[in-house]
């Protein structure tokens, strides 16, 4: 099972995949000039996201994963393009980083933003308190299971 991250600069991918123990821990965080494949996950550089004329790249590579997580950073909130997500074949699944760090008012928006893009489901995260981690691997795993089903 592989799991793509897509989203803005700064977002926190890199971050959530150290996080979710999909990415091996290579030392302190850097930009991600390319994209990055691991075992377990696809880490995306930010400015494929930031750049319209990359999405095609990123529609491409998703075919290579089972589950997409986009994020989206409530500190720095930007919309995402209408109906995105209808453009990728994998599962996705909103997340809300950051979520420590700003109020309700702030997420709420940040829901409104990814259900534009045409995510359904959503979970809010801070990958450096730890909060909604569990929940989003549950997540995954419950998907992982119902592909192993014959």
């Amino acid at each position: 099972m592989c799991v793509m991250v897509i989203g803005p600069s700064g977002a926190g991918k890199t971050t959530l995949l150290k996080a979710l123990k999909l990415l091996e821990d290579e030392g302190p965080l850097r930009k991600t000039p390319f994209f990055q494949f691991s075992g377990k996950a696809i880490d995306t550089p930010g400015e494929f996201f930031d750049l319209p004329r990359f999405y095609h790249a990123l529609i491409t590579v998703s075919s290579r994963s089972q589950i997409i997580l986009l994020l989206i950073d409530p500190t720095n909130l930007r919309q995402f393009p209408s109906r995105f997500t209808k453009s990728l074949r994998s599962k996705v699944i909103g997340v809300i980083s950051k979520a420590d760090l700003v109020d309700e008012d702030r997420i709420k928006i940040a829901k409104k933003f990814l259900a534009e893009a045409g995510v359904e489901e959503v979970v809010c995260v801070s990958a450096l308190t730890g909060e909604g981690i569990a929940a989003l691997k549950q997540k995954i795993e419950k998907f992982i299971r119902r592909c192993a089903r014959p």
